[in-house]
């Protein structure tokens, strides 16, 4: 059965791996990215943990910060706005010998249950960009596509999606 908790520093260099296997390149987000946001952000760090023999292993992640922005944006990757009204969702990861389970929509649903019950103050709404392919996949948890994005991180073509509290 896995768990779901928040990452812990210590936890870091797994994340930063997960991270490397399930994004190309221009898309992946840095050591120091994903230090910054376990360290000024944590409780919207979240992992996906199996059991192992001894210990358990992480599989999934999903990263996010505050920001006072309606959209993802390149400036909402590399900072978190402790006092911004909205959630952006910035990576979502599922280790590829781990997907097709329903792991990806569990840690969505945990972060709008804690957005919604627990993350103080409440934000408004859930951001995130998505590829075209994975539009259902977020639409199934709720979100609404709102278009094309303005950003174009990595130089690809993404969409913006919200997901109202």
């Amino acid at each position: 059965m896995v768990n779901i908790r928040n990452i812990e520093k210590s936890e870091i260099k797994q994340v930063a791996h997960l991270e490397d296997l399930c994004f190309p390149e221009n898309e992946r987000a840095s050591l120091k990215t994903i230090t910054d946001r376990v360290s000024q952000a944590s409780e919207l760090q979240l992992g996906l943990f199996a059991p192992t023999k001894h210990t358990t292993t992480l599989i999934g992640h999903l990263m996010a910060t505050r920001t006072s922005s309606e959209s993802v944006t390149v400036d909402s990757m590399s900072k978190h706005e402790p006092t911004g009204n909205n959630v952006a969702i910035h990576s979502l990861s599922i280790h590829p010998a781990h997907r097709s389970r329903g792991y990806a929509k569990q840690l969505i649903k945990e972060l709008q249950f804690r957005c919604e019950k627990t993350v103080s103050p409440k934000p408004r709404i859930i951001t995130l960009l998505a590829h075209k392919p994975l539009i259902h996949l977020y639409e199934e948890t709720g979100f609404k596509l709102m278009g094309e994005s303005a950003c174009k991180f990595g130089g690809d073509t993404w969409y913006d999606m919200i997901y109202e509290l």
